[in-house]
């Protein structure tokens, strides 16, 4: 008896609905990701998991009828309306990868037409970003550690050197050892590139933490061989390889080594995770060896469910009907039951998606409204031009300029600034206006050459005083960054926030529930009502002790007279110094 085309037009349209629902906010998310460099395989996976579907997939169309697939469908619903109710883009995209693999867990490869595709789901979690920002310190964490490996390699070879953060100086320059996530030779690449051969050569899915492993120590292992070919080079060959077209190429060469090697390495996992084979009798010898039979052989192509097994003996008990494929353990083929079945499944979607559908409209909206509000950003303070000649360094100012509407990436949208010179350094030294948050500065600097190589949230302040003015001062949080750019220069950043009404806002590094707290909050309740100073300087040698002392002292006279001026409470925020107000405000636009 052949099965009745309906329920699979009803599935089709079930799938419809529940994978279209959060493409809003994904298209936000995936645009969000597209301006960090690290994540430039994300087109490439997609198309990659949608080559995979297209020649493993055997093109008919399945409800969910196991008790997981409709457990998964659920929640990524339910995660759906969240991300549009909290104007979350993030959240968005892990309904769509749940979503997705819900849709793989239900649907039959075409070898053999039982096997299911989700192993292919391996391919989604390349797609999340890392939540509380993990992803950038597992790459600062992972360019620390080339930094010294490369060091100790450098003193092995003989070559003369000193290591300063990431930045290793040479007799003949200075080299700066970029982020391990940068460029082809991306950390991230390879883990996908890791993802994609698992799902392509059908790995067990529980040697996938193995795998992955093997990926970073590749990954950092080709970036430690980079980085000394390019000191190398210039050392003892006089040969400039860390920028332009040669070092495009040692990077593309890294790149295909490491993914070479990850192969190699991929023979030793293969027998490291091969299965036990029965003993004479044809049975296992105990159950740990079938678990470990069952794990290692799930996501392969000997993986199947016991579901799978009853459907496979079934079919192979109707010689005269080869064509025929009756499903006992799935209630979507079976006449009336199957059809009714259907079209419950189906009004629950539309139910809960189409809604959900209208709802991300908040996300798209959001993203297009704040631009709009950027463009629109009211001066809270307009500080004197004589501001800075009531502190101690009224001698030193050389020039005041007052940036209105000029929208600087570095400066915000309005900012006073002031330069100066300090013990032969050129000091600017402002304040930038409006940011609805506190504003991480390091982003605003970061690019045109320029990365961080030290960074302290929470800078100790400058000795220890009874003055009551100045206690206030060392509870307002100030944060450092060292800067360094490809050509070699150095770069100082102090700065802090507070409101218009004298509120002083901490920096909020205070913990993982407050971070997270940070990444859920609904962004469209928040007012730009937060003013940033910032100072800035830029040598040609990092800085020693004494001058970063000095321009700590100018920093606190500046924000001590700011203060005066302001005449507010002087107090910090239980909110601020919780740490609740942090995000990621990158030209406008709060990062995923």
């Amino acid at each position: 008896m052949q099965d009745s085309p309906r329920p699979h037009y009803l599935a089709a349209v079930f799938w419809t609905l529940v994978l279209i629902s959060p493409l809003p906010g994904v298209a936000i998310y995936l645009g969000w990701l597209s301006e960090l460099d690290q994540y430039g395989y994300i087109i490439p996976l997609y198309v990659s998991l949608a080559a995979l579907v297209l020649f493993r997939w055997d093109y008919r169309s399945h409800l969910p009828s196991s008790p997981t697939a409709i457990a998964v469908v659920a929640v990524s619903v339910l995660l759906n309306l969240v991300a549009a109710y909290r104007v979350s883009p993030w959240l968005s995209s892990i309904s769509f990868a749940m979503a997705i693999t819900a849709w793989l867990g239900t649907h039959r490869s075409s070898a053999g037409g039982t096997e299911r595709l989700t192993y292919l789901s391996l391919l989604l979690l390349m797609t999340i970003r890392l939540p509380l920002n993990l992803d950038l310190k597992l790459t600062t964490s992972l360019q620390r550690m080339t930094s010294q490996v490369s060091s100790y390699l450098l003193d092995f070879l003989g070559v003369t050197h000193y290591l300063r953060g990431n930045v290793i100086e040479l007799p003949g320059g200075t080299l700066f050892v970029e982020e391990a996530c940068s460029g082809v030779q991306s950390l991230f690449t390879i883990l996908f590139l890791v993802c994609l051969w698992m799902v392509y050569r059908r790995r067990p899915i529980m040697a996938a933490p193995a795998y992955l492993a093997i990926g970073i120590l590749w990954a950092m292992v080709m970036n430690v061989v980079r980085i000394n070919s390019v000191a190398l080079a210039q050392e003892w060959y006089d040969t400039d390889l860390s920028s332009g077209t040669p070092h495009e190429i040692l990077g593309w060469i890294c790149l295909v080594i490491a993914a070479l090697m990850v192969l190699s390495t991929d023979r030793l996992l293969r027998v490291l995770f091969f299965p036990v084979p029965a003993d004479e009798s044809g049975q296992f010898s105990n159950p740990v060896t079938w678990l470990w039979n069952r794990c290692s052989t799930y996501g392969t192509e000997g993986d199947r469910t016991e579901g799978d097994r009853t459907e496979g003996s079934e079919q192979r008990h109707q010689p005269d009907h080869p064509a025929t494929v009756v499903d006992t353990t799935s209630p979507e083929e079976g006449g009336l039951a199957a059809s009714s079945y259907g079209i419950v499944m189906l009004a629950g979607a539309a139910l809960f998606c189409l809604p959900s559908l209208g709802l991300n409209y908040r996300i798209v909206a959001t993203r297009y409204e704040q631009q709009v509000a950027n463009a629109e950003r009211p001066l809270l303070w307009d500080p004197d031009a004589t501001l800075m000649n009531r502190t101690a360094y009224a001698s030193a100012i050389t020039d005041h300029e007052a940036l209105r509407d000029a929208n600087s990436k570095q400066l915000g949208h309005h900012a006073d600034v002031w330069t100066m010179y300090l013990d032969g350094m050129a000091v600017r030294i402002a304040v930038s206006q409006p940011y609805p948050e506190w504003h991480d500065m390091r982003l605003c600097y970061s690019g045109d050459g320029w990365q961080v190589n030290d960074w302290d949230p929470t800078l100790e302040p400058i000795g220890e005083s009874q003055d009551s003015t100045i206690s206030q001062l060392d509870r307002w949080q100030v944060s450092y960054a060292e800067m360094v750019r490809d050509t070699g220069e150095f770069g100082t950043l102090l700065f802090c926030g507070l409101t218009r009404d004298g509120e002083l806002v901490a920096a909020p590094m205070s913990g993982l529930y407050s971070l997270f707290d940070d990444r859920m909050k609904d962004r469209r309740s928040l007012q730009s009502k937060i003013m940033m100073l910032q100072l800035w300087t830029q040598t040609q040698k990092p800085l020693i002790p004494d001058q970063l002392e000095k321009l700590q002292s100018l920093f606190d006279s500046f924000r001590q007279t700011v203060l005066d001026e302001l005449d507010g409470p002087n107090s910090i925020s239980p909110a601020d110094a919780n740490g609740t107000n942090l995000t990621m405000w990158i030209d406008g636009e709060t990062g995923p």
